[in-house]
């Protein structure tokens, strides 16, 4: 039997998890996941590709605020929802409109990050348009890269850290919602997940970058799964791990929940 074995929310994106018990998803994807990202000085994103050390940025959601913490435990709230001044910000060729969170969460990240930083959050309702070739005209992703969610399983991680010295660790891969009970990548045939009343459409494996060789803790690079998954995982001259996925009904996911999936041919 399928099931959920862990899922896990990015309230910023390119900072650390946070491991939940269980998630509200909405059509962006699971509610609080990656509603607000760092940007610079020009608003272009920042990530952990060029500034690993944002995998140590914790950042959690309680109640109706987000709060960040800093290495020097050093501590900024913003609220989740509510005006402020709009900036246009950039997520790979997508220009978005954007809430800037203000100078105090500003001053928090510029010294965090070494370089001018600041702070926005998507405004309630908005969303950018997923690549129409693999969605529908309303198909909608908050800041993650190009899909409201990414499955995966746990049966693959291990798979993977075989071929790597250490204990398997998921939050290398950012993915939503982890799966057990599978055999490994083998949601590569799925076409579908229901969890309860939600389901997801998988609809285009996921290439991976050197973000997978940051470690999640220590927030430097490694340089040791990458090159480990392109072994037995590369397809044409892309790296794949897990699946995106995009929003078909709603409902809430419960670690412990039964999967059921729908595979192709």
């Amino acid at each position: 039997m399928l099931r959920v074995h862990s899922l896990y929310i990015h309230p910023v994106k390119s900072a650390r998890a946070v491991r939940v018990e269980q998630a509200e998803l909405d059509w962006t994807g699971l509610v609080h996941d990656r509603r607000f990202m760092v940007v610079d000085e020009r608003g272009e994103f920042l990530t952990q590709r060029e500034h690993p050390c944002l995998a140590r940025l914790r950042a959690s959601v309680t109640g109706d605020w987000l709060e960040l913490v800093a290495d020097d435990e050093r501590r900024v709230r913003v609220a989740l929802e509510g005006s402020g001044p709009r900036a246009t910000v950039a997520v790979w060729d997508d220009r978005v409109d954007a809430v800037d969170c203000g100078p105090e969460a500003a001053g928090l990240l510029t010294n965090f990050v070494g370089r001018i930083s600041r702070l926005v959050r998507m405004p309630s309702g908005a969303g950018r348009i997923v690549d129409p070739d693999y969605g529908r005209s309303d198909d909608r992703v908050s800041f993650a890269d190009g899909f409201p969610v990414l499955v995966a399983t746990k049966e693959s991680v291990d798979a993977t850290f075989e071929h790597i010295a250490g204990p398997p660790d998921a939050r290398r891969f950012r993915p939503n919602v982890l799966i057990e009970g599978a055999l490994p990548f083998a949601d590569d045939a799925w076409e579908s997940v229901t969890i309860g009343a939600a389901r997801l459409e998988l609809v285009k494996p996921c290439s991976r970058c050197a973000v997978v060789d940051v470690d999640p803790d220590e927030g430097h690079k490694d340089g040791k799964v990458l090159a480990a998954l392109a072994r037995i995982r590369t397809v044409g001259h892309k790296v794949m791990f897990g699946q995106n996925a995009i929003p078909r009904s709603l409902g809430v996911l419960r670690v412990g929940d039964e999967v059921t999936i729908s595979a192709g041919a």
